[in-house]
Protein backbone atom coordinates (compact mmCIF):
# COMPACT_ATOMS: atom_id res chain seq x y z
CA UNK A 1 0.00 0.00 0.00
CA UNK A 2 2.82 2.40 0.86
CA UNK A 3 4.41 1.91 -2.54
CA UNK A 4 1.11 2.51 -4.37
CA UNK A 5 0.46 5.64 -2.29
CA UNK A 6 3.91 7.09 -2.95
CA UNK A 7 3.60 6.34 -6.68
CA UNK A 8 0.22 8.14 -6.64
CA UNK A 9 1.89 11.26 -5.20
CA UNK A 10 1.18 10.80 -1.49
CA UNK A 11 3.67 11.85 1.19
CA UNK A 12 3.04 8.94 3.57
CA UNK A 13 0.79 5.97 4.31
CA UNK A 14 0.00 4.46 7.71
CA UNK A 15 -1.59 1.00 7.64
CA UNK A 16 -3.39 -1.03 10.28
CA UNK A 17 -5.45 -4.20 10.12
CA UNK A 18 -8.63 -2.17 9.61
CA UNK A 19 -7.57 0.73 7.39
CA UNK A 20 -4.96 2.79 5.58
CA UNK A 21 -4.42 6.51 6.16
CA UNK A 22 -2.76 8.21 3.22
CA UNK A 23 -1.21 11.64 3.77
CA UNK A 24 -0.75 14.15 0.97
CA UNK A 25 -0.81 17.89 0.40
CA UNK A 26 -4.32 19.34 0.27
CA UNK A 27 -3.87 20.41 -3.35
CA UNK A 28 -2.91 16.82 -4.31
CA UNK A 29 -5.90 15.13 -2.61
CA UNK A 30 -8.03 14.67 -5.74
CA UNK A 31 -5.16 13.42 -7.92
CA UNK A 32 -3.86 10.99 -5.27
CA UNK A 33 -7.32 9.60 -4.46
CA UNK A 34 -8.13 9.04 -8.15
CA UNK A 35 -4.79 7.30 -8.77
CA UNK A 36 -5.27 5.02 -5.76
CA UNK A 37 -8.87 4.28 -6.75
CA UNK A 38 -7.72 3.27 -10.23
CA UNK A 39 -5.10 0.88 -8.86
CA UNK A 40 -6.74 -0.40 -5.65
CA UNK A 41 -10.49 0.19 -5.97
CA UNK A 42 -12.95 2.58 -4.38
CA UNK A 43 -11.91 3.91 -0.95
CA UNK A 44 -14.11 3.78 2.14
CA UNK A 45 -13.68 7.56 2.46
CA UNK A 46 -11.62 10.46 1.16
CA UNK A 47 -11.45 13.64 3.21
CA UNK A 48 -9.18 16.50 4.11
CA UNK A 49 -7.99 16.41 7.72
CA UNK A 50 -6.17 19.24 9.50
CA UNK A 51 -2.80 18.21 10.94
CA UNK A 52 -0.72 20.97 12.53
CA UNK A 53 2.93 21.46 11.63
CA UNK A 54 3.71 22.89 15.07
CA UNK A 55 2.08 21.88 18.36
CA UNK A 56 1.92 23.61 21.73
CA UNK A 57 2.23 21.75 25.03
CA UNK A 58 -0.33 22.84 27.62
CA UNK A 59 0.12 22.86 31.38
CA UNK A 60 -2.69 21.86 33.74
CA UNK A 61 -4.17 25.37 34.01
CA UNK A 62 -4.28 25.97 30.25
CA UNK A 63 -5.51 22.43 29.59
CA UNK A 64 -8.38 22.94 32.05
CA UNK A 65 -9.37 26.14 30.29
CA UNK A 66 -9.13 24.48 26.88
CA UNK A 67 -11.29 21.53 27.97
CA UNK A 68 -14.00 23.94 29.15
CA UNK A 69 -13.88 25.68 25.75
CA UNK A 70 -14.03 22.38 23.87
CA UNK A 71 -17.01 21.25 25.98
CA UNK A 72 -18.82 24.49 25.16
CA UNK A 73 -18.08 24.12 21.46
CA UNK A 74 -19.24 20.49 21.54
CA UNK A 75 -22.60 21.58 22.94
CA UNK A 76 -23.11 24.19 20.19
CA UNK A 77 -25.15 22.72 17.32
CA UNK A 78 -23.63 25.21 14.88
CA UNK A 79 -20.08 23.92 15.42
CA UNK A 80 -19.26 21.08 13.04
CA UNK A 81 -15.50 20.60 13.49
CA UNK A 82 -12.84 21.87 15.87
CA UNK A 83 -9.14 21.71 15.04
CA UNK A 84 -6.25 22.45 17.34
CA UNK A 85 -2.49 22.33 17.63
CA UNK A 86 -2.27 21.53 21.34
CA UNK A 87 -0.61 18.67 23.18
CA UNK A 88 -1.71 17.60 26.65
CA UNK A 89 0.51 15.13 28.49
CA UNK A 90 -0.95 11.92 29.87
CA UNK A 91 -0.07 13.15 33.36
CA UNK A 92 -2.10 16.33 32.95
CA UNK A 93 -5.00 14.41 31.35
CA UNK A 94 -5.02 12.03 34.34
CA UNK A 95 -5.30 15.01 36.70
CA UNK A 96 -8.17 16.47 34.67
CA UNK A 97 -10.00 13.14 34.89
Amino acid sequence: MLEAAIEAGAEDCESSEESHVVTCAFEDLNEVSKALEASLGEPESVKAVFRPNVTTALDEEKATSLMKLLDSLDEDDDVQNVHGNYEISEEVMAKLG
